[in-house]
């Protein structure tokens, strides 16, 4: 077996396990985008614990179709990068949003979510959920307000009947 087979077999194993491991994946498209913003997303998503590699396309439709991922082919075309989330699953949907929002020639192709694919539009919804501590901190206020409403009743029938 020749060295750049072994060297492409070992890469779709690294791609596979990444992939495993993975919450979400974003892929992106690179093709325009200024060295600058570039080097800021991959800044942002490592200090987000996470990952932003470029792989080649056709070891990662080879990584795909051997976890059994399908309808990813049309998507796979041009430049491509991949932002791995490893932690939650719309941090690096969040940061590559945002990265292109600042960036317009920077392109969500499409992610990967629970072993599936979804295109370019549900990913931006997914950026869009508030943060985990957002939601908790709405979950907090919302079982307060009744506890603090029956308080308030509770606190006026005494102030009556005294």
């Amino acid at each position: 077996m020749s060295a750049n087979l072994e060297n492409k077999q070992k890469l779709v194993e690294e791609i596979k396990e990444k992939f495993s491991k993975a919450k979400s994946v974003v892929f992106v498209s690179f093709l325009g985008t200024n060295v600058e913003n570039e080097t800021k997303l991959r800044k942002d998503i490592r200090e987000s614990k996470n990952e932003y590699k470029v792989y080649k396309n056709t070891l990662l439709l080879r990584a795909l179709n051997e976890m059994g991922i399908d309808g990813a082919e049309q998507y796979l075309h041009g430049t491509t990068s991949v932002a791995i989330d490893y932690n939650d699953e719309v941090t690096v949907a969040k940061l590559v949003s945002d990265a292109k929002k600042d960036n317009e020639k920077l392109e969500i192709k499409f992610g990967l979510l629970d072993g599936k694919v979804v295109d370019d539009k549900y990913v931006t919804k997914l950026a869009n959920i508030p943060s985990r501590e957002a939601l908790y901190a709405q979950l907090a206020f919302l079982l307060k307000a009744p506890v603090q409403k029956l308080a308030i009743g509770l606190k006026a029938v005494a102030e009556k009947k005294a």
